[in-house]
């Protein structure tokens, strides 16, 4: 049986904001101060790879479930329909598309997000996740260190960065 060393348990960071993001059907993922707090815990991480000599960073993402938020913030952000910018993720049914298509709809027309207003985007319809990723391409420009995105939801936190 493989058990990690000292060494390697050193890079298991602890930043939890919260314990999860509210389910946005019914309201705000996240309060402006937490998204601002996840995209300052992205920005510091960039900040510390540079201080410790790195020199590329690379995003990437897995999990299941964490497609949707990015749909919704992605719909706004680009005033494209939720079906276009929502997939099956980690292998939906048709059946469970739908569900998901529906649940992205009735996040958006709850919350009514300001497509001008990245932060107002990710707070109402975003997640801990895109907002620490963000952070990240933000500190990565900060600090003139390059990074490689990989997939969906690391796309979306570089338009939350762009914008």
């Amino acid at each position: 049986m493989w058990f990690p060393s000292t060494w390697e348990w050193q890079w298991i960071l602890d930043r939890k904001i919260a314990q999860g993001t509210q389910n946005i059907r019914y309201g705000a993922a996240m309060a402006r101060e937490q998204a601002l707090r996840a995209i300052l815990t992205g920005a510091a991480l960039a900040a510390q790879a540079q201080a410790d000599g790195i020199q590329g960073l690379g995003t990437g993402e897995m999990g299941i479930g964490n497609t949707t938020t990015s749909s919704a913030v992605a719909s706004v952000l680009l005033q494209a329909p939720v079906e276009d910018m929502t997939g099956r993720g980690a292998g939906l049914s048709s059946e469970g598309l739908k569900r998901k298509i529906q649940a992205i709809k009735k996040g958006i027309e709850v919350n009514q997000p300001d497509p001008q207003d990245p932060i107002d985007v990710l707070r109402k319809v975003g997640g801990f996740d895109i907002a620490a990723l963000a952070g990240l391409c933000l500190g990565g420009a900060l600090n003139r260190i390059p990074v490689l995105m990989d997939g969906f939801i690391s796309g979306v936190a570089a338009l939350i960065a762009v914008r």
